[in-house]
C-alpha cells in the first residue's frame, strides 16, 4: 500500500469517489439492486399481505411452510421472504411450458441427442 501525505489525501479520496461511482453505475446498469433494509412484520401484517386468517397462517407455520422467525413468544415475518415465498408458487403458462419445451428440443437437435 502506497504511503501518502496529509497534502495528497483530497485528491487521493477524489479519485476513490469517482471510481466508485463508477463501480456503481456498472452495478446498476448491470441490474444489480442495492438491497434495502429488510422490514420485519407481525402476523396480523403477514395475514393482510398474504389474504390468509390467523389461524390459516399459525397452521402454515407449525407445518413450517412459511418463512419466520420467532424470538420468544413473538414470530416475526419478513417482508421480503414472504413476497419470495409467494413468488415460489408461480405456476407456467401454456406459452411459457411451449417455449421452455422448444429450447429444449433446439438443444438436442444440436447435440443429435436422440
Amino acid at each position: 500500500m502506497k504511503n501518502y501525505t496529509f497534502e495528497q489525501l483530497p485528491s487521493v479520496i477524489a479519485k476513490l469517489e469517482v471510481k466508485l461511482d463508477r463501480i456503481e453505475t456498472l452495478l446498476l446498469e448491470n441490474g444489480y439492486k442495492i438491497p434495502a433494509e429488510d422490514d420485519y412484520i407481525g402476523a396480523k401484517e403477514a395475514c393482510r399481505l398474504l389474504k390468509l386468517s390467523l389461524p390459516t397462517l399459525y397452521t402454515k407455520v407449525c407445518h413450517r411452510e412459511l418463512p419466520f422467525y420467532k424470538k420468544g413468544n413473538r414470530l416475526h415475518f419478513s417482508r421480503t421472504e414472504l413476497l419470495d415465498w409467494i413468488k415460489e408458487g408461480k405456476k407456467k403458462s401454456i406459452t411459457e411450458i411451449n417455449k421452455s419445451a422448444k429450447e429444449i428440443a433446439e438443444k438436442m437437435e444440436k447435440r443429435k441427442w436422440y
